[in-house]
C-alpha cells in the first residue's frame, strides 16, 4: 500500500502553493487599498509577494529578492542624482556599479534582480523627475517580501506537522489492517 506522502505529495504541494499565493495576493491587495496610492508604486507589493512565496516554503528567495532590489534601487537613485536625465553613460555606469556591488557583497545570485531594479528606478525617475519613486519601490518590495516570508513561515509551521500527523495516522491504520 502506498504511503500518504506518496499519494498526496504532488496534490498537497499544489494546493498549499495555490492557497499561499491567494492569501498573499489578498493581503497585498488589502494593504494596497488601505494606504494611499500617491506613489503609483503599490503594484510592486503584489509582484514581490508572489515572487517571494515558494512552493516549498523556502524563505531564501524572499531574502535574496530584498537584497537585490535594495542594491538595484539605491544604485538607480544614485545614478539619477549623478546625472538628470539619465543617458547612456549614466545607465552604463549604473549597470557596472550594480554588478560590482553584487560581486563585492557576495550577492551575484541576485545580480539580475538588482539590475532590473536599477533599470526600473532609473527609467521611472527619468520619466517623473522625482527621487521618491525609488524610495516607494524599495518600501513596496521590502513589504511584499516580508509578507511573502511571513506566509512561507506560517505555512511551514502549520503544514509540515499536519502532513506528518496525516502520514503517521495513515501508517498506523495500515499497520492495524496488516495485524488483523
Amino acid at each position: 500500500m502506498k504511503s500518504f506522502k506518496q499519494i498526496a505529495r504532488g496534490n498537497l504541494e499544489f494546493y498549499e502553493y495555490l492557497i499561499k499565493c491567494l492569501v498573499g495576493v489578498t493581503l497585498g491587495y488589502l494593504l494596497w487599498e488601505t494606504f494611499p496610492r500617491e506613489s503609483g508604486q503599490s503594484y510592486w507589493l503584489l509582484i514581490s509577494v508572489l515572487l517571494s512565496i515558494t512552493h516549498d516554503n523556502n524563505s531564501k528567495v524572499a531574502h535574496d529578492r530584498m537584497k537585490g532590489n535594495i542594491v538595484g534601487s539605491i544604485t538607480g537613485l544614485l545614478a539619477f542624482l549623478l546625472h538628470k536625465p539619465a543617458n547612456l553613460v549614466t545607465i552604463c555606469i549604473g549597470v557596472a556599479l550594480t554588478i560590482i556591488l553584487c560581486f563585492r557583497l557576495h550577492l551575484i545570485g541576485v545580480c539580475r534582480t538588482a539590475l532590473v531594479g536599477f533599470i526600473i528606478v532609473i527609467l521611472y525617475e527619468e520619466q517623473h523627475s522625482s527621487w521618491m519613486g525609488a524610495i516607494y519601490r524599495v518600501a513596496s518590495v521590502i513589504l511584499g517580501c516580508v509578507l511573502g516570508l511571513a506566509i512561507n513561515y506560517v505555512f511551514r509551521k502549520f503544514t509540515a506537522p499536519l502532513f506528518q500527523s496525516l502520514e503517521s495516522a495513515q501508517s498506523d491504520s495500515s499497520e492495524d489492517t496488516a495485524g488483523e
